[in-house]
Formats: C-alpha cells, sequence, structure tokens
C-alpha cells in the first residue's frame, strides 16, 4: 500500500513494480501514479484511491443522515466528473 502524496513513489516505481506485489495507491488525483502506472505495465494488480474515497463518502452521509439508501452510483458519477474536470 502507498500512502505518499502524488509523485512522491515516482523513483520507486521501477522496483516496486519489478516486485510482483498487488499495490493500493490511495492516491487519486492525478491518476494514475508513476508508480501505479508502472506496475500496471508489468502485470500487476493496481487498486487506486478512489473507490476509498467514494466508499468513505458513502459511509459518511448514511452516519450523517442515517439513510441506508445512499446513492452510490450518483455519487460515483460525481466524483469521476469532477476529476476528470480537474484533470
Amino acid at each position: 500500500m502507498s500512502t505518499l502524496p502524488g509523485r512522491a513513489a515516482d523513483a520507486f516505481a521501477g522496483p516496486v513494480a519489478a516486485s510482483g506485489a498487488a499495490l493500493f495507491d490511495v492516491v487519486y488525483a492525478p491518476w494514475p501514479t508513476a508508480l501505479a502506472a508502472a506496475v500496471e505495465r508489468a502485470g500487476g494488480t493496481v487498486v487506486g484511491g478512489f473507490p476509498m474515497l467514494l466508499h468513505q463518502a458513502v459511509r459518511q452521509v448514511t452516519l450523517m443522515t442515517g439513510r441506508a439508501d445512499v446513492p452510490v452510483e450518483a455519487m460515483r458519477a460525481a466524483g469521476e466528473a469532477e476529476l476528470a474536470r480537474r484533470g
């Protein structure tokens, strides 16, 4: 797992990709990081930070509103649209 700020792990992309380890890179923007791209090119498994951010937000909405029917797909679409707008 990488919890470093956005390009902080770039210098280590090659060795991490060569290790064969799966990567959970909690960065969601800019995406993909050099680390995530290197692991993907090497055929490794990569999970980015956006799914974690989304599900933290879903849980927060549930806790703050008491609603169990949180619109996850609408939140996903809004988050993806905003990240695309910023990119």
